[in-house]
């Protein structure tokens, strides 16, 4: 006799036979969405480059991608197979009768894998199961990823942004443990949690991580969804839609993290010539789809009498600065920044700050701005470089300890520009 706790209430049971016209809605609406906020996400959490550093943002950033990527995995296949479900309710609509094996003449040693007058029917039940599970397993696991986030901040970004002496070392090395013990067990199907004495030692850690990364949320759902699914199907879903999650994710990272591209064979990217990089970074009238954090240009060809250069201001700059040996009211951003052209100084600049709201990211560009005269110049190419003059540099490296980025900043970048001021007359 069933238990009548555990039949299916008459409204709930109307929801999910109807729900499929929803679903479809929800699914498309979802999958448009997203594709548009991958870009955004990964361009707003580089943009806070600008202004802060903070532990965990290499890892905020992997793992946030690596949510978007499992939701569009999961929504796409989603539709797909609800669409597969539609087209099977219709075909067993047409004809309600079956399979008529009469009409099929296939020959040994094929076999036909159905009955005689056999519908559709545990087909559609069956595929309408799978939509169910690969929108749970997509929206729980992203769910649990936010958390996993959120966690990472508050656990270590919050303390590195608020300058805490216990942020680094022990504190930290015990942190980043724990969350990769936490993540091992999650994977393992709850390894440590299964463990005697060791579930004791866990314990007081797990039980707080399971509030932060919110899986006290989904607890209830994951033992009615893990308790009833085969171990076997469910790795093989997880490992597949992981698998192919992390690699759309990296495909995203991996030029903000500075890792190489592992697809890209090609042996001489890094040997095309030995002119300089005229990429849209340096220039503003280029489309970027990044934060662009270094000193730019209005254009890459100058048809105007002069230069509109912009050095935006970010958070690696303050170490330059602090290094300069005087105090902290006495300093100015522009302290740092000398101008050459065509390796001849370009003396007496007027500095003006500038502020600049950003398209793409929660920073505003901040920085100095100046109009350099080229007037004097032939047309034709030109190279203008932006440094730290070398008297300063001496006395910056001897203040503080510079790191080879902080030292490639004092050396200086080179911006290439053509000019050119011919003025074309139509006919």
């Amino acid at each position: 006799m069933t238990n009548s706790n555990h039949q299916i209430p008459k409204w709930l049971k109307q929801i999910m036979e109807n729900s499929w016209e929803l679903e479809l809605l929800i699914s498309g609406g979802a999958i448009f969405s997203l594709f548009q906020l991958s870009g955004s996400w990964v361009n707003w959490i580089e943009s806070t480059n600008e202004f802060t550093f903070f532990l965990g943002r290499s890892a905020i950033l992997l793992i946030g991608t690596l949510g978007l990527e499992l939701l569009k995995i999961g929504f796409i296949t989603h539709i797909i197979l609800r669409a597969i479900w539609l087209s099977m309710v219709c075909v067993n609509y047409a004809y309600p009768q079956g399979v008529n094996k009469e009409n099929i003449k296939w020959k040994k040693p094929f076999k036909i894998p159905v009955s005689h007058e056999e519908n559709l029917q545990v087909s559609i039940i069956r595929v309408d199961r799978y939509c169910g599970i690969v929108i749970y397993l997509s929206i729980s696991s992203t769910i649990f990823l936010i958390g996993l986030i959120l966690t990472i901040f508050l656990l270590l970004s919050v303390p590195s942004i608020l300058e805490w002496k216990y942020a680094y070392g022990l504190y930290m090395n015990l942190v980043v443990l724990s969350l990769i013990l936490y993540v091992m067990d999650l994977i393992s199907a709850g390894l440590f949690r299964k463990t005697p004495v060791l579930s004791y030692l866990v314990f007081p850690i797990f039980s707080v991580l399971d509030v932060l990364t919110l899986r006290k949320f989904i607890e209830k759902s994951g033992f009615h969804f893990f308790s009833n699914i085969p171990k076997v199907k469910f790795f093989t879903v997880a490992f597949t839609m992981l698998s192919f999650g992390l690699i759309l994710s990296y495909l995203n990272t991996y030029r903000d993290l500075h890792w190489k591209n592992i697809f890209d064979k090609r042996g001489y990217t890094m040997q095309l010539t030995n002119g300089m990089d005229v990429g849209p970074m340096f220039y503003r009238d280029e489309p970027v789809s990044r934060y662009r954090g270094n000193p730019s240009i209005q254009s890459k060809i100058v048809h105007d009498s002069y230069l509109n250069l912009f050095i935006p201001y970010n958070i690696h700059a303050d170490n330059l600065l602090n290094g300069l040996g005087k105090e902290k009211q006495n300093i100015l951003v522009s302290d740092i920044a000398s101008v050459s052209i065509d390796s001849v100084e370009t003396r007496e600049i007027q500095w003006h700050a500038s502020w600049k709201d950003s398209q793409n990211g929660i920073s505003r560009h901040i920085g100095i701005e100046s109009f350099i005269p080229i007037g004097h110049l032939e047309d034709g190419q030109h190279i203008l470089k932006v440094y730290t003059d070398p008297s300063l540099a001496k006395k910056i490296e001897q203040n503080i300890e510079l790191s080879d980025f902080d030292r490639e900043r004092l050396s200086g970048l080179e911006i290439l520009f053509i000019k050119d001021t011919e003025v074309s007359i139509e006919k």
